[in-house]
């Protein structure tokens, strides 16, 4: 592969030519190349899955949130007359009308939480799913919290509802 020029120097092909100028990469350098492209694309897609997750727990919190200050205002605008609640299930947060919930009813409003994401600590005060708001002042005696986790990641988010019906998150 050495080339003898007249003068008795010699001179060895650039790096990636060959003895016929051709111009190429070795299996080796694409074997490497290629590694280093699937490790850099596996922590790229292992960001964005985590950071999907992540915007999934807040959607769902902020779905939470959202639903029972839906039934505080309705309450407090006596819609049809009556008291609104949110039942609050493994996967699920339920809007519904009147005083007790009822799985059956049609005038419920059930919204699921997405993402695999579950609401697994529910403490309110005496105990129970449902927090139900007073007409006139908004207020409930089934104050607490709902602690929605994210059974992929190890995030929560606190919900907080207080006595007097305000909701906040942490």
């Amino acid at each position: 592969m050495k080339k003898t020029f007249t003068k008795g120097f010699t001179r060895t092909p650039k790096f990636g030519v060959s003895s016929q100028g051709e111009r190429g990469f070795t299996l080796i350098e694409l074997l490497i190349s290629l590694g280093i492209i699937i490790v850099l694309l596996a922590i790229v897609f292992s960001s964005f899955v985590k950071f999907r997750d992540r915007e999934a727990l807040l959607k769902n919190t902020e779905m939470v949130v959202a639903v029972l200050r839906q039934a505080r205002n309705q309450t407090l605008s006596s819609k049809n007359s009556s008291v609104y609640g949110v039942h609050f299930s493994a996967t699920s947060t339920t809007l519904f009308v009147g005083g007790s919930y009822s799985s059956g009813t049609t005038t419920n409003q059930k919204f699921n939480l997405s993402n695999g994401d579950n609401a697994l600590t529910i403490t309110l005060t005496g105990g129970g799913n449902d927090v139900i708001f007073r007409r006139l002042s908004g207020e409930t005696s089934q104050n607490g919290t709902v602690v929605i986790s994210s059974t992929k990641l190890s995030y929560t988010k606190t919900v907080t509802i207080y006595k007097t019906g305000l909701v906040e998150v942490q």
